[in-house]
Order: structure tokens, then sequence, then C-alpha cells
């Protein structure tokens, strides 16, 4: 009877050991598989991240006009400086000259495809010949864009035969949902205010076909993208000549010139 009973206490304590083992198992099995699904779910945020990062590369250099049309001595060194803002391998790239030979070789050098053109203090003098030659860079494919006042309007209306007229309204102004979705525009503020008596509006109903309103308030608005051809035409009503609010409408500049 002893034997047999001491048999028993064996089996049972070999079932014991035997589901102890198979408990410690699950768990080590458990917590391993718990981690390779969090290295999993951590390997494709990160790799989200990165590609995110990678497809949203702010361009890497840009032509700035720097001529007598406009304010070198307060805009044209702060707006560079804005546009370099978290962006520091951008390189700027200034002309003066608006002569045909000069301006042609700035709109033919194949490695840059956005031109900039700061406020202006008075209309630039610019020949019929380099305005055909803006004209065929903005359609290649390029991007062109104009921050400031009602100088510039006038300008783009000469150019590109816009007919877009000033309507001005006070801020705040809002982007518009509807016209900014698959752009940069679209990860800007709801809502950007009025940084200055110095901002300027267009009528929206001014804009000419294949053209949207990103900014915008009671039919006004301050930031708009046309398409020309196979490239764009942007214009920021506003002369970034204060630091207040300043922030929001360098991302704003930051948004037009990534398009």
């Amino acid at each position: 009877r002893m034997a047999s009973q001491r048999v028993i206490n064996t089996g049972i304590a070999s079932l014991a050991l035997g589901l102890l083992g198979l408990a410690a198992y699950h768990v080590q099995y458990s917590n391993s598989a718990s981690e390779m699904f969090q290295a999993s779910a951590l390997e494709k945020q990160q790799t989200t991240e990165l590609s995110f990062l990678q497809t949203s590369a702010f361009v890497d250099q840009i032509y700035m006009y720097a001529g007598l049309a406009v304010d070198n001595k307060h805009e044209t060194g702060f707006i560079a400086k804005e546009i370099r803002k978290h962006n520091y391998q951008t390189v700027i790239r200034l002309f003066t000259s608006l002569d045909d030979a000069t301006f042609r070789a700035v709109l033919w050098d194949q490695a840059v495809h956005c031109l900039v053109w700061p406020p202006f203090v008075r209309y630039p003098g610019i020949s019929e010949t380099a305005k055909t030659d803006l004209r065929a860079y903005t359609a290649a494919g390029n991007n062109v864009v104009f921050i400031g006042n009602y100088v510039a309007v006038q300008f783009m209306n000469d150019v590109y035969g816009f007919q877009l007229m000033d309507d001005y309204q006070n801020g705040p102004y809002y982007r518009n949902d509807r016209n900014v979705r698959n752009t940069p525009y679209q990860f800007l503020p709801s809502r950007i205010e009025q940084a200055s008596i110095e901002t300027y509006a267009v009528n929206t109903r001014s804009i000419p076909p294949g053209g949207k309103s990103m900014l915008d308030t009671l039919g006004a608005t301050v930031a708009f993208v046309v398409r020309y051809d196979l490239g764009t035409v942007c214009w920021i009503g506003y002369n970034y000549n204060t630091p207040f609010h300043a922030d929001q409408w360098t991302r704003v500049l930051h948004a037009a010139i990534d398009m």
C-alpha cells in the first residue's frame, strides 16, 4: 500500500511540475509575442514617420528678387530669414536685375523651381520679353510666389492676364478646408490672425479659373493659388513687416513655397 501511495505522490508531483513548466512557457511565449507585436508596431510607425518626412522635404533652392522695386533695407532680409526658419538647408539665391539677359539666366536655371517676389515698393521695370519668359517659366511646372500689396496684384494681372480685384476685409482669416485638401496649406491652423494693417485681400470671385482661395473671410482672400499650365502662381497678401503673429504667417509662406 505504501508503495502505491509513493507512486501516486510521484505522479502528482510530476504532473504539478509539468503544469508549472507549461505555465512558465505560456507566460514567456505571451511576453515574446507581445514584444514582437510592439516591435512590429514601432517599426511600422517609424517607417510611416520617416516616409512622411521624406515626402514632405522643403525645397532646397529658391530665387528671390532683391532689386530696386523692393525694400531691401527692411523686408528682403527678414523674409529670407523667415523662409529658412526650420529649413536651414534651403539656399536662397538673390538677383537684383530684371534686364532680359540676367532674368533669363535666373529662369533657365534647371536646378531651381521656385521664384519669390517680396513686397514691391514700386512697380518693377520689366520688358515684354521678360514677362513672356516668366510666363514660360511658370507654365513649365515651376512655382512663382508673390508676397504683399496691390502692386503685386497689378503685376500678376499684367504678366499673366489675370483680372484680380482688391477687396479688403478685416481678419481673422479662415483656412478654406474644401480647397486646401492635398496641398501644403492643409497643415495650417484653421484660423490666421490679422498681423498688421498691412494685410491685403483680393475678391475671391476675381480669381481666375484654375485658382483657389486658401485663406479667406467674407469673400476676400489673403492667400490663393492659381494653376498655370503645369506650374503655379501663389499670392500672400501680407508684407511681413511686423513680428506680431509672425509664426502663423511664416507657415503660410512655407506652404506657398512648398506648392
